[in-house]
């Protein structure tokens, strides 16, 4: 019996044209169809390896901030050594804790400032110091590039796995051009801070319980902000467990609280009062719950602080815009509720607090905005955003040390 070529033709055969299966119809149609070309492959897959991306844009990153240390010294007329740059503000603090202990801080009376300095960043610091022979400089400087390579590295990789690699590419140049980026050059606990979150975010989405529950652990003994990881992790493990009976995400959220009771509770132990944090935070920095009232003040320049500081008021409403547009773009761009409610609390937290507002540094930690802005602007708005928000960090890593003497001579 004679087979039709119709009954021969294996299931996994597909026809390019005309009638499945015939290759007479193809024939007469006298072409075959082309394949509509595939987008262009994103940047970071045309290296050896994808992932150094994000380390090249980390080190272009370096190369600003290095280069307006140089040019702020000709601006101003000054001769600062880079440690004077990479030690300023809060930076000095970590140091000092690194070098004397916090033994030294609970034996003075009152207690001093850097009380409210948590522990991760400057006992790092003092074990690396140990390490290098009590050269604490060069640890510090080791440790930082470290936590803020792994922290470009973890937001590209978060990036390129709620969206895709060319996303990734462009929210991983955003984030490390951001004005907050200059504390890649300071001794600030935000780079470790960042790097720890955009890994337990990521450890969420890939249901790794215990990873991210020990990395928001470590992160909320890194800074105060990232207590707000453990909402997050909260709701993820209270839809696992309706989705799927996942009753192992719960140590997720059990976790992630541990390292600010931990320091809270060495406080306990020096001052007798384990909320001894909120108390001090309250009277030595005037911190408290504002309820947003702060941050309407200073968008509607209202703050009593502007005459004296109008151009710091202006780079706060410049940050809670970017704050507002990001998080909007991220929404409109559907990245997973994970990094969408830890991005929206991190801006909240910043908007009820009375002081400082949304500086750049605390903006910067709410990661999700460069997602949302990376998957929605068109590209020519991209790379003037990229300009602008690279100008605006080389400018501010040069004037804020030397902001007693004006913005410019």
């Amino acid at each position: 019996m004679t087979t039709s070529p119709e009954a021969s033709r294996e299931p996994g055969d597909l026809a390019v044209s005309g009638t499945p299966g015939s290759a007479e119809s193809s024939a007469e149609a006298g072409h075959v169809t082309a394949q509509a070309p595939g987008p262009r492959p994103a940047l970071s897959e045309r290296l050896p390896t994808p992932w150094l991306f994000p380390v090249l844009a980390f080190a272009v990153s370096w190369v600003l901030i290095l280069a307006a240390w140089q040019v702020a010294n000709a601006v101003y007329g000054t001769a600062w050594s880079w440690s004077k740059y990479f030690l300023y503000g809060d930076g000095s603090g970590f140091n000092w804790i690194a070098v004397h202990a916090y033994s030294a801080i609970w034996e003075s009376t009152p207690p001093v400032s850097r009380t409210a300095f948590f522990p991760v960043l400057p006992e790092l610091v003092r074990t690396t110091g140990y390490m290098t022979k009590h050269q604490y400089l060069p640890a510090e400087v080791l440790v930082q590039v470290i936590a803020g390579l792994a922290s470009a590295v973890a937001v590209w990789a978060l990036a390129a796995h709620v969206k895709d690699r060319r996303v990734a590419d462009r929210a991983v140049l955003l984030y490390v051009a951001f004005p907050g980026a200059m504390t890649f050059g300071l001794l600030y606990p935000e780079p470790m801070g960042n790097a720890l979150a955009a890994i337990s975010l990521l450890a969420v989405l890939n249901r790794k319980w215990l990873a991210a529950g020990l990395l928001a652990m470590v992160a909320s003994a890194v800074h105060p902000g990232l207590i707000v990881l453990t909402p997050v992790l909260a709701v993820a493990a209270f839809e696992a467990i309706r989705r799927r009976r996942e009753w192992a995400a719960l140590i997720a959220p059990g976790l992630a609280p541990l390292g600010m009771v931990g320091y809270f509770g060495l406080l306990s132990g020096e001052y007798h009062d384990f909320f001894f944090y909120f108390r001090y935070a309250g009277g030595s920095w005037l911190q408290r719950v504002d309820w947003v009232g702060h941050e309407l003040r200073v968008l509607t320049w209202t703050d009593p602080a502007v005459s004296r500081y109008a151009f710091l008021n202006a780079v706060l409403i410049i940050m809670a815009l970017a704050l507002i547009a990001g998080i909007a773009l991220m929404l409109a761009a559907r990245v997973p509720v994970p990094v969408s409610l830890y991005t929206v609390l991190v801006a909240l937290s910043l908007g009820m607090a009375s002081t400082p507002g949304p500086t750049p540094r605390l903006a910067w930690t709410a990661l999700g905005i460069f997602i949302g802005v990376a998957a929605k602007v068109p590209a020519w708005l991209f790379w003037s955003l990229l300009a602008v928000s690279a100008a605006l960090l080389v400018f501010l890593y040069g004037w804020w040390p030397h902001q007693g003497l004006g913005i410019a001579p």
